[in-house]
């Protein structure tokens, strides 16, 4: 149990830091615009795309914002209209900590989706959206369409014996991965294995662009395309919601019984599921809910394998949008 929340807890420190300014990567921006909410907050709101399906977009990290994945999507927009938007609490959803919990931005989840005239809405969720997504079918089971899960939480905690040997088993092997002889590559190629002290700020930032992509994506060395700075993740935000996280879960009935597709796309290294061996447990011999796992990615799989992740993700988004 205590692993799982170390994932749980480092998936949503991991997602905060992402800050990419990748708004120019999708097409048909409409003016940004803010919800606000009945508590008093306003929840800022980005669209994209001129395509007939609206999808829902839920960025990964509490307290974080969403332009970091906006380049998974990259190649979509014209089939598909995309709703961004940055969870209560982070900085451009303003909003008080004793304000933010789990089950309020379910709340602002099912508002955004009232406000946009929807009955029903199509999910896609990265990381930690992935949890908020899965607690939105749990509440509201009949307003999801399909949902598109990427770079998933496992959707229950340890619940056997086994389960819990599993979870450390990959525990050793995330560290294994975080530690791989390519990032130390990665740095020497650069020149910056050298004395910290001698370091630039430009250098001092790519050091930690590049071990922030090493936990991310199994390509080390496409460092560069993993964009963002580490302003934008209100960490007060980020425990404000963590706290109100149940020690103990287990989504996987919802997720079965959901009578829309149910799609999983990880990489093959994600930190969150190395292997992907906790969702191939769940998704064996489920009618609508299909696994994906591509390898040589890691959780960001988008920037690892963008062909095969692009084409995995308009084949899930378009079974979830005919889904009626």
């Amino acid at each position: 149990m205590i692993l799982h929340r170390m994932v749980l807890a480092y998936a949503g420190f991991v997602a905060g830091l992402y800050a990419a300014p990748a708004f120019a990567q999708l097409g048909g921006a409409e003016p940004e615009w803010y919800l606000r909410t009945s508590d008093g907050c306003r929840i800022f709101v980005q669209e994209y795309g001129s395509g007939r399906d609206t999808v829902v977009v839920l960025h990964g990290g509490w307290g974080a914002e969403h332009s970091y994945v906006v380049g998974a999507f990259s190649g979509l927009d014209r089939q598909f209209h995309f709703v961004f938007y940055d969870q209560r609490g982070s900085l451009r959803s303003p909003c008080a900590d004793s304000l933010v919990s789990v089950a309020k931005h379910v709340d602002d989840l099912d508002a955004l989706r009232a406000a946009l005239r929807l009955e029903r809405v199509t999910l896609a969720a990265h990381s930690m959206g992935t949890i908020l997504a899965m607690e939105y079918l749990t509440r509201f089971p009949a307003r999801p369409r399909g949902i598109v899960l990427l770079g998933a939480l496992p959707p229950r905690t340890p619940v056997t014996a086994a389960d819990s040997a599993d979870v450390t088993r990959q525990s050793d092997s995330v560290k294994a991965f975080f530690g791989r002889s390519a990032v130390a590559a990665q740095l020497h190629a650069n020149g910056f294995d050298r004395d910290s002290s001698t370091l630039t700020a430009k250098e001092r930032t790519s050091v930690w662009r590049i071990r922030f992509a090493a936990v991310n994506t199994f390509h080390v060395e496409r460092w560069r395309s993993v964009k963002g700075g580490q302003v934008f993740y209100n960490p007060a935000a980020a425990e404000a919601a963590a706290r109100t996280m149940p020690s103990a879960y287990d989504f996987v009935p919802a997720l079965l019984r959901h009578p829309c597709p149910v799609t999983i796309i990880n990489g093959d290294h994600d930190y969150v599921d190395m292997g992907a061996r906790q969702h191939a447990a769940w998704t064996a011999g489920a009618e609508r809910a299909r696994l994906v796992v591509l390898r040589g990615a890691g959780h960001m799989a988008w920037i690892d394998e963008p062909e095969r992740f692009r084409a995995s993700l308009r084949a899930a988004l378009t079974s979830a949008a005919r889904c009626r």
